[in-house]
Formats: structure tokens, C-alpha cells, sequence
């Protein structure tokens, strides 16, 4: 590798941390992400299925990429700038548009009503943005020259920029009332007769004073009802709508959207959502079933482990996927340089050692290769040894630690997981301590368990393997593992074989125990079994006056609950993220946002509007401008 093609090699690997550097309006660069996607677990044509679907998977497994690519796919089928043909939608013609949830957050700080007309908006702003990108007044692939000249695209564009009058309101009511009476009586006298005549005159006026309200919008079903005589006009056989980023959101936006989402799943005019979520970081309400409603794409390890035949052949698999993945980055970006070129030394190692750091996520490959570049440039080298990847695995590990520790230190995650990670990782030791030689990396858990180990997951501490392994002694069990670089740090080795995780002495329940009081509160009562830990609902031992366990005949111990501590702030993952990494920075490691996003990944905008707006302005952090550039470490008290 020459010096002058160090800088093409970075850019590689700085491709492989996250998708959001593509631009939707960038033909090439869709174009070359074509080129350079590697569908290991065949998703593409999942997502591109006629049918409501979303994408989930930890922050870093490919959702933005896969929807962008699929996004991509369906463009081949109608612009005429893309002469590739799609071999997975074949004589389709689908109209994608493509929605950024983080980059409409204004959209609710409105109503519901308001929430609705706003999104339908956004969708007609970006198909008349995106139409330009993808036909740039070229010849329509469906026989329509420019396609925002039909007519019902007119209509329905101006319609929505009016709003259509839903109905009209009275308001502000004032009443007048006015009352007068007026006398006159009149007379005169004579000889003959008397005369007497008078009138009375009651004046009783009354006037009404109110404002029209007229309530303009566009409701959902007058909507889609336009979306389908434009499809059916144009030649298209559907429309899909890519709505990235629906995790960014916080619990109350989340709520809010997905009530509009409920209205607009299940279309009869072949208009299609594919929703981007985080793994439990999402709520679709309890309106919205999966499976029904709408289903689920999954890109988690744990989802594909079944169709290899269990976690030690799907690991071999991910060997297999880090190669792939990186030969194709290469062949895109760095087109004469072969993997040889790079890397030095026993390459199978390398790859394994890479691909059980990662566990399939591409954003970690990326950091440890970013990492490891780095490290050889350090030592004066021209190719990545096997000792700067363990530096780079070190450095991602710490990364990822880091937002976890800072999280808990700025108390946006409860401080009893930091206690519960110290128990879990003494369990660990312990077993290491037994026989030194022996895997003690993996454990299992009672799947009622399984939710207290999601923030673990999520900041890739651990990672969940099986979601039914069964153990030597019976029982199917939640399976994990430790993640590879906490292993190495600690002594402990790292586990290859299904016979060296499975026994009874890796269940770890017993760990975990003394924390169900955080996680049980939700139930009237619940009991536990103090020699099998077997927890009971209340409704499941109601029936007798002394309650046993059905396995042990012990007598059960109620579980006293507490409340979880408060976190300061509702944030979303991303933003405990991204504060959790600069509560861990000094003055002297302050990173700017173009790191911070690197290392979260996240886009740029979002730390620096975030970092600047909230977190300075509650004096959580500090911002320190250097070279015309904002730097961010924590604010020490």
C-alpha cells in the first residue's frame, strides 16, 4: 500500500461506518452503493414486497443502507438516467420516496390534525423533489414525459398547499341585546264627546356577532385516494415510502406518528410503507399489530441464527460476510488495491477476529478497520498487522463502553445497571476462576429476563445469540455472549463449541435476581423460587394459602419491587448515545461532531443541533470553538 493510496483505503472503511454521508439526490452515489452492497441475508427482496413492513436492528446493522438501496432499486424501474434493469422487481414500475423522521421534528410540536396534514406535506414536497432527481426532465420510463404535469397531480398539489375545507366552526359568539320603550299619549276635549289617543312603541333589538372557522387539511383517506388515481394514471403498479429514523423520535412522537401510521397502513391503492426502527426502541401503539398490520424485517444476529443451523455455524457465516463486505468496498473505492494489499499477515485470523468483535454489525468493522489504519500509520507501516486489528477492536470496544459509562454518569440510564453489568461480569470471573481453561464467554438467562439485558445490547456489551437455546439440563434458555474484546481483557476465553456454553453452571439467573424488582413492578405480585429462581405470577399460585414451587416444593419468597430510578430527561437512544460519549471527555480528548457521530452513528447535524441547543443550554456540556469548529467535552462541576 503506497502513501499516496492510504487516504483511498480511509475513505473505504470510513464507507462501511454509516450510510447517512449518501445523499438521496445524488444519482452516483446511489449508483455505487449498488455496486457495493453485500445482501449476506437476502433482505432486499423483503423489503421490496407488497406489503407494510419495518426494518429493525441495533444502531449500525444496515437499515439506512438496506432502505436506500431498495430505494434505489426502485428507481431502476423508471428513470430513464439508470439504465441498469431490475432483476428483483422485473417489470414493475414502483415510485419510491424516501422520509428522514429526524430531520421533521417540527413537524411534532403541532396537534394530531395538524401532525396529519404536516406529514402528507412532507410526502407530496418530496415526490415532486425526488420526481426532478429521478427524471430530470428526461423521458418517463411509463410513457409520461413530465410527470408532475398530470392532471391530477396539479389538483392534488394544489389541494394540499390550500387544504380542502373540512368544516366550518362558529367562534368567538357575542350577543347584543338592546330594549326601549317609548310612550306618546295624545288627547283633546270638546263639548260633544272626549277624545283620548296614544301608542306605545317596544324597540327589542338583538345582534349576533361571531367568526367563521374554517378548518382546512387534507385527511389521510383523501390522500391516498389522490396517490392512487396519480399511480393508476402514470402506469405504476406502487408507490413505496421509506421512513427512516422512526427510533429518533421520542416516546410522545412516537406515539403521535403511529397513530397516523395506523391510518395509513393496509392501503387498497397499493401504497406501501417500510418503516426504519432500532431494536427496542420503538412502539407502534396498541393499534398497530405486527404481524398483521404490519411485519417485521429483522437484522439482528439472533433472527438469522436458526437458518444456519445454530450460532456455531452462523459464526463461521459471519466470517464470510466481514470478507465479502470488505472485498466489494474495495472493488468500489479502491479499485486496484486487493485485500493483499493491505493487510499483513495470517488473514483468516484477522478476519475471525474482526467478524466475533462485530457480530454482524458493518458500523463496527468499520470502526475497527478506521481504527487499525490508524494504528499502522503510527507505527510508520504500509499494511494492517494483526496487532493494530486488536488495537483496533480495543479502541471500538472503549468507543461503545464510553457511551454506556458516560449514560450512567449523566444519569439518563439508571445507575443499577451499572451494578448489574459488575455482577454480571464477577459471574463471569468466577467461572473463568474454576478452570482458567475453560470458555466461561457465554450465559444464558430465563427469557422472562430477557428485557433487562436490552441496554447491555444495545451498546454492544453483550450480544444476544439465541432466543431458544436448550441447556444440557433442560429448558430453553435466552443465549449470549460477552462481548470478545470485555473477554480478552479479562482473561476469559471465548467460546467455540455449543458443548462449552450449554451446561447448567452458565445459566445465570441467579445473577440477575436481586434486580427484579426493577423490572416486575408493572404485576400485582410476583414470586420466586429461592432454589430453582423460577418466578411465579400471582395469579399462577393465587389459588392455595401457602405458596410452593412446582418444580422444587420450596416455599416461594415474594419479590419486593421498587421503582426504577428517574432518569434525568425522556431521550431517545440516539441521544443517550451521543451525551453518554461526551460526559467521558476532558478538555484535552474534547471531539468534534464529525467524530462524535463517527463513533455514535448518527449524522453530523444531529450532535451539533442537539449538543448546542439542548445539552449546552442545560449545562450539561461544554463547547469549545477551535479552528472554526465546535468541540465537546463534558462540564465538570
Amino acid at each position: 500500500m503506497r502513501t499516496d493510496q492510504v487516504q483511498t483505503v480511509r475513505d473505504t472503511f470510513q464507507s462501511i461506518l454509516r450510510a447517512d454521508y449518501i445523499s438521496i439526490s445524488d444519482i452516483k452515489q446511489l449508483e455505487s452503493l449498488n455496486d457495493y452492497y453485500v445482501d449476506f441475508f437476502n433482505l432486499l427482496p423483503k423489503v421490496l414486497q407488497n406489503q407494510d413492513s419495518f426494518i429493525n436492528g441495533r444502531r449500525g446493522t444496515g437499515k439506512t443502507t438496506l432502505l436506500m438501496r431498495a430505494y434505489y432499486e426502485c428507481m431502476k424501474t423508471i428513470s430513464p438516467i439508470i439504465k441498469e434493469d431490475s432483476h428483483l422487481l422485473y417489470n414493475k414500475k414502483i415510485l419510491p420516496i424516501y422520509i428522514d423522521l429526524s430531520q421533521c421534528k417540527e413537524m411534532f410540536l403541532q396537534n394530531c390534525e395538524n401532525l396529519e396534514h404536516s406529514f402528507i406535506v412532507k410526502i407530496v414536497e418530496e415526490i415532486k423533489n425526488q420526481l426532478e432527481i429521478i427524471f430530470q426532465l428526461t423521458k418517463f420510463k411509463v410513457g409520461k414525459k413530465d410527470f408532475s404535469k398530470l392532471e391530477e397531480f396539479d389538483s392534488f398539489s394544489e389541494a394540499i398547499k390550500e387544504g380542502i375545507l373540512l368544516k366550518v366552526e362558529k367562534r368567538n359568539i357575542t350577543q347584543e341585546r338592546k330594549n326601549s320603550t317609548a310612550e306618546k299619549i295624545e288627547g283633546s276635549v270638546s263639548l260633544k264627546d272626549a277624545v283620548v289617543k296614544g301608542n306605545r312603541n317596544i324597540i327589542d333589538e338583538k345582534n349576533i356577532n361571531y367568526e367563521l372557522d374554517e378548518a382546512r387539511g387534507y385527511n389521510v383517506q383523501q390522500f391516498l385516494g389522490c396517490l392512487g388515481k396519480i399511480r393508476q394514471r402514470s402506469g405504476l403498479d406502487a408507490i413505496y415510502i421509506f421512513v427512516d429514523e422512526f427510533s429518533d423520535l421520542t416516546d410522545d412522537e412516537q406515539e403521535k406518528f403511529s397513530n397516523l401510521l395506523k391510518k395509513l397502513l393496509g392501503s387498497k391503492n397499493n401504497v406501501f410503507f417500510k418503516v426504519g426502527t432500532i431494536t427496542d426502541r420503538f412502539y407502534f401503539g396498541k393499534d398497530i399489530i405486527i404481524g398483521r398490520d404490519i411485519y417485521p424485517i429483522y437484522l439482528d444476529l439472533s433472527d438469522f441464527v436458526e437458518r444456519y443451523g445454530g450460532i456455531v455455524a452462523a459464526s463461521k457465516e459471519l466470517i464470510n460476510y466481514t470478507e465479502k463486505l470488505l472485498q466489494k468496498r474495495l472493488e468500489s473505492f479502491a479499485g486496484e488495491l486487493t485485500m493483499n494489499d493491505i493487510f499483513k499477515g495470517n488473514k483468516s485470523e484477522i478476519l475471525r477476529r474482526i467478524s466475533r468483535e462485530a457480530m454482524g454489525v458493518p458500523r463496527t468493522i468499520g470502526l475497527i478497520l478506521q481504527n487499525a489504519l490508524t494504528q499502522a500509520e503510527v507505527r510508520n507501516e504500509k499494511f494492517i498487522q494483526l496487532s493494530d486489528i486488536n488495537v483496533g477492536i480495543r479502541e471500538t470496544r472503549k468507543i461503545y463502553f464510553k457511551q454506556f459509562q458516560g449514560a450512567v454518569q449523566k444519569k439518563v440510564i439508571p445507575g443499577f445497571y451499572m451494578d448489574m453489568w459488575n455482577s454480571l461480569l464477577k459471574r463471569a470471573l468466577d467461572e473463568k476462576s474454576k478452570d482458567s481453561n475453560r470458555p466461561a464467554s457465554h450465559f444464558m438467562i430465563d427469557p422472562i429476563r430477557k428485557k433487562y439485558l436490552n441496554i447491555f445490547c444495545e451498546n454492544f456489551m453483550v450480544h444476544c445469540l439465541e432466543d431458544s437455546r436448550a441447556s444440557k439440563c433442560g429448558g430453553n434458555y435466552v443465549l449470549y455472549a460477552i462481548d470478545y474484546d470485555i473477554c480478552n481483557d479479562n482473561s476469559i476465553i471465548y467460546a467455540n463449541q455449543k458443548d462449552e456454553f450449554t451446561a447448567i453452571r452458565f445459566i445465570y439467573d441467579s445473577v440477575f435476581q436481586a434486580y427484579d424488582c426493577y423490572f416486575l413492578k408493572d404485576r400485582i405480585k410476583s414470586y420466586k423460587c429461592p432454589v430453582c429462581n423460577r418466578i411465579y405470577d400471582e395469579k399462577e399460585v393465587a389459588q392455595v394459602k401457602v405458596k410452593r414451587c412446582f418444580e422444587c416444593d420450596e416455599k416461594l419468597e415474594e419479590i419486593i419491587h421498587k421503582d426504577v430510578p428517574i432518569s434525568d430527561g425522556n431521550y431517545t437512544e440516539v441521544e443517550v448515545k451521543i451525551l453518554g460519549i461526551i460526559a467521558t471527555l476532558s478538555k484535552e480528548d474534547a471531539m468534534s461532531a464529525a467524530e462524535i457521530s463517527a463513533a455514535v452513528g448518527c449524522n453530523i447535524q444531529k450532535v451539533a443541533i442537539w449538543g448546542s441547543k439542548v445539552l449546552a443550554k442545560k449545562g450539561l456540556i461544554n463547547i469549545e470553538k477551535r479552528e472554526a469548529r465546535n468541540y465537546y467535552y463534558d462540564k465538570v462541576d
